[in-house]
């Protein structure tokens, strides 16, 4: 259970003094004489020792019975302004202790009551008078009710707190309680198990620091003793074992408490690592039939041709014809081996610089107007001049360049393209739209992979290549597309420093 703070036991421990204090107000003059002011000081002073000494207060309820019988019989007994007091404490000891000891404490107030009235009755009492009787029996019977009511409540309040820690230790959450010095007041089991708690010995009280005191504990320990408005995803290894994700959220309670709770996430990053080790093998094995596809298919030529000049009965025209077939196929190899290979290998040799993308944009649009197939489309451009990204100038300006390729032979000879550029917060976004014919569901879903195509002639690795330079380049690359309503490539990239981009643009070019 969670300590209390400094004030509610305060509270407890001098409360019904203060309350006693309290109804001194409204005693007729003269009642009770002297003994009333040393039993109330007494009794507090009692009250501010057990809160002082908190090994003592399991005596708080009988120095609270005490003090308010002591009152009761000193002003009046059944009919004293304290005797409401009785009530009052005989609640809190059943809320506290059960139904036993409040029927007791009931059982001893109710005696002392009548004790006191009969005293009173016979003559033989010297603080005043009572009739006794019905009242006596009528606070005797209320005493001993609210002794069972809140007996009753204690045990509830103890079935919802064992159905509270059932759940909590049924849970496969870890949750922990430390206090601000980092000693551990609570951890539920699946806690104890992922944090190696010893068995058999009493772990509460102990440093957490005790338990995660490597090194390598440093981030997970950290997670666990430092209040967060987010979870935090930690990886950690235990001391034997493999490595564990967890997700932590730490949250501050009353009084600087801390609680934790931690997720294992170990079998999701297993789940998603093999759906990504499957993925590559996936995409190895699509890359390894498509490679073996554009080579196949020149080798089936350059064999055909081969065999009819070995045999030498070729005319002369018809030989030069497959000298030719031969020559082509050959270049068309090489062409995709070359293509594979710089697919595979990193580029990387140059360190990425600051470049001015509109430039780049408008190289590109000088190049494609100058194709027999785009003389006549009607090419638009809005760009802002002064964005800078980083990046490595040949390798964005075949990104670019590709896309605007792939735009002007999807348009035909009258389309339109069209190049977007704009910043949004600390990136850079280029658009590339056309108005051709447009992508299924399914070309998008494979227009990045390597030597797809839609295209009559052989399949190339545009596409794959531009998806990598940009990846690589730390942006991303989006595409949207409808059949017969075009096609808009989203890349975007990031932003140059401000401090470097007035000094590096005269040397972008």
């Amino acid at each position: 259970m969670m300590r209390q703070v400094p004030p509610a036991n305060i509270v407890s421990c001098a409360g019904m003094p203060m309350m006693a204090f309290g109804l001194t107000t409204i005693l007729p003059p003269g009642i009770a004489g002297w003994p009333l002011g040393p039993v109330l000081l007494a009794w507090t002073m009692l009250g501010m020792l057990l809160y002082m000494v908190p090994s003592l207060r399991r005596y708080q309820e009988s120095l609270d019975l005490i003090g308010a019988l002591s009152l009761a019989t000193l002003t009046g007994g059944v009919t004293s302004p304290f005797a409401p007091l009785l009530p009052v404490v005989i609640v809190i000891t059943g809320a506290r202790l059960g139904t036993r000891t409040s029927l007791l404490q009931a059982t001893i107030a109710s005696l002392v009551l009548a004790v006191t009235a009969s005293l009173n009755m016979t003559g033989r009492g010297v603080l005043g008078f009572a009739d006794g009787g019905p009242p006596l029996v009528a606070l005797a019977l209320a005493l001993h009710g609210v002794a069972v009511l809140s007996g009753r409540l204690k045990g509830r309040w103890n079935a919802l707190e064992e159905q509270h820690d059932l759940i909590i230790h049924a849970l496969e959450e870890g949750i922990i309680v430390t206090d601000p010095a980092g000693r551990v007041l609570r951890a539920n089991p699946s806690a104890r198990r992922a944090l190696g708690f010893p068995v058999g010995t009493d772990w509460r009280g102990q440093l957490l620091s005790e338990f995660l005191r490597r090194q390598t504990d440093e981030n997970f320990r950290s997670a666990l003793t430092t209040p967060s408005n987010r979870p935090q995803a930690i990886e950690w290894t235990p001391r034997e074992g493999e490595q564990l994700s967890f997700l932590v959220r730490t949250t501050e309670v009353e009084d600087g408490l801390l609680i934790s709770v931690f997720t294992d996430r170990t079998s999701e990053r297993r789940v998603v690592e093999a759906e990504a080790r499957l993925l590559h093998l996936e995409e190895l094995e699509e890359l390894s039939l498509g490679l073996a596809h554009q080579i196949r298919n020149p080798l089936a030529s350059l064999r055909g041709a081969a065999v009819e000049l070995v045999s030498g009965k070729l005319p002369a025209k018809q030989a030069e014809q497959m000298e030719q077939i031969i020559r082509r196929e050959s270049e068309r190899l090489d062409r995709t081996v070359n293509g594979f290979l710089e697919y595979s290998r990193s580029r990387r040799l140059e360190s990425p610089r600051p470049i001015q993308v509109s430039l780049l944009i408008g190289e590109v649009i000088d190049s494609i107007r100058q194709r027999e197939d785009a003389r006549d489309m009607e090419i638009t451009h809005e760009v802002d001049d002064k964005i800078q990204i980083l990046g490595i100038r040949d390798e964005l300006y075949e990104v670019i360049n590709n896309l605007a390729i792939n735009a002007v032979e999807a348009c035909g000879r009258r389309g339109q393209i069209c190049f977007h550029l704009f910043s949004n917060q600390d990136e850079s976004v280029l658009e590339i739209s056309d108005d051709g014919a447009g992508m299924s569901a399914e070309v998008q879903a494979r227009a990045f992979h390597p030597f797809f195509t839609t295209k009559t002639r052989e399949g190339g690795l545009g596409l794959a290549m531009v998806r990598k330079t940009v990846i690589s380049s730390g942006g991303w690359i989006e595409l949207e597309s409808q059949p017969q309503a075009g096609t808009l490539f989203r890349i975007g990239m990031p932003l140059a420093p401000k401090m470097n981009c007035h000094a590096t643009k005269a040397g972008t070019r």
